[in-house]
């Protein structure tokens, strides 16, 4: 333990303005902000920090050290404490997984939490939705929303600056959004190329787009209370043809993604559904049928549709949202259920409760 504090002792320049300089570069995602900082007395590249304020008075941070190690930090400012002191915290991911740790104070109101690069406890930090810390009879909770594309952010951050130095710093969560290089948006002749049941289907797009899909992914995963361990697909896993404008998710009982549909002269929102109908029509070799309508949320009309499809290779229901996008264009949400569960099919009363609660929750995803 002494070697631990030791260690996390050497940190404190990190997140001390006084003695630590930065940030350099950029990290902003789900609010989530921070960037690559300097030791003050040395000038040496030492680590790179996000954190994130919440309403209870605590700032919770995840921090990668130069050579790649992982820790959580706790800041309160009610708090008193002696450098080095032992501050035990129970922390929960998702309600599941607890892990009773010893942090390590640094200051009077900080402490570290080592996290080992094969622990459990980072492998459940990056799967988790939400996590709960009890410390000193108080319960704090944190979403962890954005952590898909902070992780990789802070390891990008720490790649950059150590090949390159502060100079090189750059907008951290926007380079790990696309492996590949934007594309220009060109002018097209259909509204959308968006299919409500194939996330393969391509459509041009840019980093921006993705990064905004991956936000509002996160925020409709975390909002749909009926999806079963809901988790993002991984930038690997997700289709190439996606990763441009859109996220996908996935769930024990569903899949999903969110696409944006960038704004295109003489476009409206109709158009759109009628695009995405044509093309889920195309993409169905069998049985095929569609429905959708529109409605009147906060001046905005929203199209709502459903897709169905019975062929050799699936038989499912997509159900979407199409709402108005602040920055012009639109947002599609589309919702994949299989047609029947294992042994029943799903009756029209349940599907329709579950739908209600996708609706509200791209809603709630959009204007939050």
């Amino acid at each position: 333990m002494r070697a631990i504090i030791a260690a996390l002792v050497l940190f404190v320049t990190i997140v001390n303005p006084v003695q630590a300089r930065g940030p350099y570069g950029r990290i902003s995602v789900a609010g989530w902000s921070g960037g690559a900082y300097t030791d003050d007395k040395t000038g040496q590249f030492s680590n790179c920090i996000a954190s994130a304020n919440y309403k209870s008075g605590i700032n919770f941070g995840v921090l990668v050290t130069k050579n790649y190690s992982w820790m959580l930090a706790f800041t309160h400012q009610s708090w008193t404490l002696s450098q080095g002191q032992k501050f035990p915290i129970v922390l929960s991911f998702d309600g599941r997984n607890t892990f009773n740790v010893d942090a390590a104070a640094i200051s009077g109101t900080m402490v570290f939490v080592p996290m080992p690069d094969n622990s459990a406890l980072i492998k459940s930090f990056r799967a988790a939705r939400t996590m709960s810390a009890f410390a000193q009879g108080n319960l704090f909770q944190f979403d962890l929303s954005g952590t898909s594309v902070l992780i990789p952010a802070l390891v990008s951050c720490v790649k950059t600056i150590n090949a390159g130095g502060v100079a090189a710093a750059t907008d951290f969560t926007a380079a790990v959004s696309s492996n590949l290089p934007p594309k220009p948006m060109g002018p097209s002749s259909s509204p959308t190329t968006a299919s409500s049941l194939e996330p393969t289907r391509p459509q041009e797009g840019s980093a921006e787009l993705q990064l905004e899909a991956m936000q509002l992914a996160s925020n409709f995963i975390l909002k749909a209370t009926s999806l079963s361990h809901p988790s993002l697909v991984s930038r690997s896993q997700t289709p190439v043809a996606l990763a441009s404008t859109g996220a996908a998710w996935k769930a024990d009982n569903a899949t999903g993604f969110v696409r944006i549909i960038p704004p295109q002269p003489n476009v409206a929102g109709l158009d759109v559904a009628a695009a995405i109908v044509g093309n889920d029509a195309k993409d169905c070799k069998g049985k095929f049928a569609s429905a959708r309508n529109s409605e009147l949320v906060d001046s905005e009309v929203v199209f709502r549709g459903m897709s169905s499809c019975e062929d050799s290779e699936k038989s499912a229901i997509a159900e979407y949202f199409i709402l108005p996008r602040k920055a012009g264009g639109f947002i599609m949400f589309s919702v994949i259920t299989p047609t029947k569960t294992i042994g029943q099919e799903i009756q029209g009363q349940q599907r329709d409760e579950l739908n209600a609660g996708f609706r509200k929750a791209a809603y709630t995803s959009v204007t939050q």
